[in-house]
């Protein structure tokens, strides 16, 4: 049986810690406000299918196996910096580029969107954090004696509100309404993304110093 409050508890850690601007949610926004909808719920698609990797090896025990292990903690870390600063640069670029919103849409169109997906499922599954997002999550959610279909429910609920958090921002930030007032903020918006991603990078690094 399920402690409701303790269930609810763990749900507002999930939705405040998915909602709050992460590596995952702003490349998801700067993806859609350059690329255009689809590409940004794409892309959204992978972040949670990493999320939800993360949240059923948690619930199955094996993530808590890997971060014990000093090794593959440090090298997680490592990998996560590299991919963040390749995020970086991929958002300096962008930023820096004569604005082509438009045509960048276009092309989006005529391109596979699987880049996207991998970009999205990379996020989450180089991104240490997120396992231990996971780990608060259902150490707050399930007590000692919680059966094992109570750790999956928890983590199918926390992936249902992911996926309508995520997908809001790939909505909000690719509205033709929106439009103009993103295209005026593009470049500002890039560079933060790409100072976030940077600051990310670097405290994974310095964790391992």
């Amino acid at each position: 049986m399920f402690d409701l409050s303790s269930f609810g508890a763990a749900m507002a850690v999930y939705v405040i810690g998915t909602a709050s601007p992460g590596p995952g949610n702003l490349a998801i926004a700067n993806t859609s406000l350059s690329y255009g909808r689809t590409p940004g719920l794409t892309l959204a698609a992978g972040v949670i299918s990493g999320s939800l990797c993360w949240g059923a090896m948690t619930a199955a025990g094996v993530s808590a196996l890997l971060m014990s292990n000093a090794q593959v903690l440090v090298w997680l870390k490592i990998l996560g910096a590299c991919y963040l600063l390749w995020l970086a640069c991929k958002s300096i670029r962008g930023a820096l580029s004569p604005n082509t919103v438009n045509l960048n849409r276009v092309k989006a169109r005529q391109s596979r969107t699987l880049g996207f997906y991998l970009q999205g499922l990379g996020i989450h599954l180089t991104n240490p954090k997120a396992a231990l997002t996971w780990f608060t999550v259902t150490t707050v959610g399930l007590s000692a004696t919680a059966s094992s279909w109570a750790s999956f429910v928890l983590v199918g609920s926390c992936a249902v509100a992911g996926l309508v958090i995520f997908c809001a921002y790939a909505l909000a930030f690719s509205a033709r309404s929106a439009e103009p007032f993103f295209v005026r903020t593009r470049k500002a918006f890039g560079l933060v993304c790409a100072a976030f991603y940077s600051v990310v990078a670097a405290g994974f690094i310095g964790s391992l110093l």
